[in-house]
């Protein structure tokens, strides 16, 4: 379980236990992240995986390293 879904949990775990009252959601998150944090004083918390920037890569962005990729190459062959 990563640390946004354990706080989650918590979280829903106070809401119940205060008797299910609206309104006090971000008191019950605050309040859940003290908790989970104190929990892993100490511990290395779970990070989110990142993107690699690779696959992040649009078409456009594609197109246009390619065509540096060519402007530079026909740049070297006229240099030579």
């Amino acid at each position: 379980m990563n640390l946004h879904d354990e706080i989650a949990a918590v979280s829903y775990e106070l809401h119940e236990a205060r008797g299910s009252i609206s309104g006090r959601d971000l008191d019950d998150w605050l309040e859940a992240e003290r908790i989970v944090l104190a929990r892993h004083a100490g511990q290395e918390i779970e990070e989110p995986e990142e993107e690699d920037s690779s696959q992040g890569e649009t078409a456009a962005e594609g197109e246009k390293a390619k065509e540096v990729e060519e402007t530079e190459e026909k740049q070297e062959s006229d240099f030579e």
